[in-house]
């Protein structure tokens, strides 16, 4: 595994120039296989012509059992400002291995409560064959939950809890091979099939849910991603591309029972670069589209889950299409570096990351829809936000963001979040 994220290999020959910088891309290639706290990679000299590469690793602790504390709304900041209820949290339990049987494998299950229940498990194979190209993936889960999100009306959710039962009940099945035919370069195909059920009272509330007045849906669903990944920490970039293209077909004729009839295509580059040891500059800019006919509100996605235009934490804008740019510049008040903690009596959790950030950014959007427009003004309209915020990074590629920002409705405020900027 770890000779599969060098640049150098045994019997290569390297101008000397171009050496250090082989090696510090396989430490930061072997860094993002998230198996290790620290990478050292040191060229010994045994003669002016010959090099033997050393690597020492320190391993992450592979056996997680991991607590799910999480609020069920899009942020931490709406959850909070819709009155803290401890019935919206989610709490659960995930189980990790990681490194199974030593070969970068992954095994975890899912155990989640509270306001949504779900039960997950997944098993990922990143090398299945002697040169470490293909590898693939399996998984599956149900999840049920009382209360959903049937519209939105001036760009805030319509919930929708039945008087008795779940309001909406799912499980799919999916797998995904991985060729990856070099250190940044990935192919993934995909095929899933997801099933879906609603109470009646769902279709009555929010007609178009699924297709047509539709309690059921049922559906395949095949993708196709490209990735091109240079960053140099996954966890946090501060130099490097990634880009991506990802296109899935909802719906293949066959086990369709009302499917959707569309196809998504989303695309995203971004970009990141240092300026001296401190300052770090990153834009990129990302958008989805959907092609086909009625998109059923269960599976369109604007702005306001995943993605959001910072400042405008507290609106859902959905749509068929949107565009979303980010620009921010960051300057390293801690820079990353590395504590040994020789009293903590688990060598996995002796070593602590540390790195903070002040970032000022700015962030415009769109979404496009031609089904909700009437009732959210929202939509059709470029957003915009700007702000200064602090990012704190640590051990196991953990982040937490506190961001000022005011949007271009006037509003501001103080927002949380848990991810990198993006």
């Amino acid at each position: 595994v770890i000779q599969r994220e060098m640049l150098v290999n045994e019997g290569d020959t390297i101008p000397s120039d171009a050496l250090y910088a082989c090696l510090e891309r396989s430490r930061q290639n072997l860094l993002n296989l998230s198996l290790f706290n620290t990478v050292d990679i040191l060229p010994l000299y045994v003669s002016p012509t010959e090099v033997v590469v050393q690597v020492r690793v320190s391993e992450r602790w592979y056996l997680w059992p991991s607590p799910i504390i999480e609020v069920a709304d899009p942020n931490f900041n709406t959850w909070w400002r819709l009155g803290r209820d401890l019935d919206r949290l989610n709490f659960g339990l995930y189980l990790y291995r990681y490194n199974f049987r030593g070969l970068n494998e992954t095994v975890y299950l899912k155990f989640q409560f509270g306001y949504a229940q779900q039960y997950a498990l997944r098993y990922k194979v990143p090398n299945l064959d002697r040169r470490q190209r293909w590898g693939a993936s399996i998984g599956g889960g149900y999840y049920q939950q009382k209360e959903i999100t049937i519209g939105t009306l001036d760009n805030e959710r319509v919930f929708h809890r039945p008087q008795q039962g779940n309001a909406r009940t799912s499980w799919s099945v999916d797998g995904d091979l991985t060729l990856r035919p070099h250190h940044d370069l990935r192919h993934i195909w995909r095929l899933t099939y997801a099933s879906a059920d609603v109470s009646d009272s769902v279709v009555i509330e929010g007609p178009g849910y699924f297709a047509g007045d539709a309690t059921h849906t049922g559906f395949l669903a095949a993708g196709y991603s490209l990735i091109w990944d240079t960053r140099d920490s996954r966890a946090f970039a501060r130099a490097g591309t990634y880009a991506e293209l990802k296109i899935d077909r909802l719906g293949l004729a066959v086990l369709d029972e009302n499917a959707p009839d569309i196809t998504t295509v989303y695309g995203t580059a971004k970009r990141w670069w240092q300026a001296g040891e401190r300052f770090v500059i990153s834009a990129g800019v990302q958008g989805r589209t959907t092609l086909g006919g009625h998109v059923p509100y269960y599976v369109q996605e604007g702005l306001g889950y995943r993605y959001t235009v910072r400042g405008y934490e507290y609106y859902v804008v959905d749509g068929q299409h949107f565009v979303l740019g980010r620009t921010n510049f960051l300057y390293a008040l801690i820079r990353p570096r590395d504590y040994y903690l020789s009293p903590v009596p688990l060598e996995a959790f002796r070593t602590l990351h540390i790195a903070l950030y002040a970032d000022l950014f700015a962030d415009a959007g769109r979404v496009w829809d031609d089904q909700q427009q009437a009732t959210n003004p929202l939509n059709n309209a470029w957003l915009s936000g700007v702000g200064l915020g602090l990012d704190l990074v640590t051990s196991y590629d953990q982040v937490l963001r506190a961001e000022y920002s005011v949007n271009a409705l006037g509003e501001d405020g103080i927002f949380l979040h848990f991810t990198q900027p993006f």
